[in-house]
């Protein structure tokens, strides 16, 4: 593989820097109205870290979460915090988690307190893990990179350690999840 040393070297910090600064929004800060599908569309594309250019939420998606019975339904057309709490969730643990496992974390029926606490503590959660992220990935990048001529083979390492990683911590986190006992109803 062929890098641009000076361009990633600039991206990597870049990415370092969005992971330490990551935030989420508490459930307090999230809007205290009920808004509009195509309100929450663009709060919860600007939640989501990476969505804005990869995938971002869209109206069939949330549609889709309703009809399978992971989030309520809207009410009256509208939709309030407890919407946009299991619509981050679900958008941040789809891809390391099936849905049937995120339905057990967050069971479409909470309300209330107890969502609000579920809610804050997967955000302090989500926190920790991008800064445990970066603290990792810095123990790897900056001896690789602070080289006086980091070798693209070098950067490639780097690259190949962080998508192994990320392997690894998806295995982890299917098999941890699944010594969860179901939520009595």
């Amino acid at each position: 593989m062929l890098y641009n040393k000076d361009s990633f070297i600039s991206f990597y910090d870049e990415t370092s820097g969005f992971l330490r600064g990551f935030h989420l929004p508490r459930w307090e800060e999230f809007p205290d109205l009920e808004i509009y599908m195509d309100q929450m569309i663009v709060l919860i594309n600007r939640y989501l870290p990476f969505q804005e250019h990869d995938k971002p939420v869209t109206a069939s998606m949330i549609n889709n979460y309703v009809k399978q019975g992971l989030m309520p339904p809207p009410v009256r057309k509208k939709y309030g915090r407890s919407h946009l709490a299991y619509l981050v969730v679900i958008c941040l643990l789809k891809d390391a988690l099936g849905m049937a496992v995120i339905e057990r974390m967050f069971p479409p029926g909470m309300e209330g307190a107890m969502l609000e606490e579920r809610y804050n503590s997967f955000v302090e959660n989500q926190c920790k893990a991008y800064q445990f992220v970066a603290d990792n990935i810095d123990s790897v990048a900056i001896p690789l990179l602070g080289e006086e001529d980091p070798s693209t083979r070098r950067i490639h390492d780097l690259v190949m350690q962080v998508a192994v990683s990320a392997s690894i911590t998806k295995n982890l986190a299917a098999r941890f999840a699944a010594q969860q006992n179901p939520e009595k109803k």
